[in-house]
């Protein structure tokens, strides 16, 4: 339960790491989804606009899509801060917090980002060298060169939140060795 809900004299050091990583995380969704869309407009146009109509201002499509990037991965950021900010204030050791919180975040984004470039990869492996038919249904919908490049978007997207997912784990162990070490040398 001390992971979840913290002593209160550590809330106000984690609040703003909670911003810090909600900002960088949808300036990295607002970046990534305007390359995605740069490379199928129709993943956004006909799959992204229908999930995210909530949001729809009837702004330009590039607004659009960078509203989407940020609603789609600003709670990684916070939620990512909260948990590294629940280890590293659980002691009331602050010298090197700011730099520990943000090594936490820049292993967390480079994995994401890692990962989105290689599901670009096997998004493009998987449709030109295999030439597979079928994505989600979608088939139905669009075909050849359209088809693909849906395809490889969403392989990106699902491939950056898994490395998301994996930075975040990287980062949590890379922590907790490290305050269990400072722990241990006090």
């Amino acid at each position: 339960m001390n992971w979840i809900v913290p002593r209160i004299r550590n809330v106000r050091k984690i609040l703003p790491y909670l911003l810090y990583g909600a900002m960088l995380a949808g300036l990295y969704g607002m970046i990534h989804d305007q390359i995605s869309f740069t490379i199928s407009p129709e993943y956004f146009t006909d799959f992204k606009f229908q999930q995210f109509r909530y949001a729809d201002f009837h702004l330009p499509e590039r607004l659009f899509v960078g509203i989407i990037g940020f609603l789609a991965t600003w709670w990684v950021g916070f939620f990512s801060g909260w948990f590294l900010g629940r280890i590293r204030f659980f002691s009331d050791d602050l010298q090197t917090a700011h730099r520990d919180m943000l090594q936490g975040f820049v292993i967390i984004v480079c994995c994401a980002v890692g990962a989105g470039m290689l599901g670009g990869v096997v998004g493009y492996l998987n449709f030109y060298v295999f030439d597979t038919q079928e994505f989600m249904g979608f088939e139905k919908q669009f075909s050849g060169t359209t088809l693909k490049r849906f395809a490889i978007v969403g392989t990106i997207h699902n491939f950056g939140y898994a490395g998301g997912l994996a930075g975040f784990i990287v980062a949590v162990i890379l922590l907790k060795r490290k305050m269990k070490q400072c722990n241990a040398n006090a």
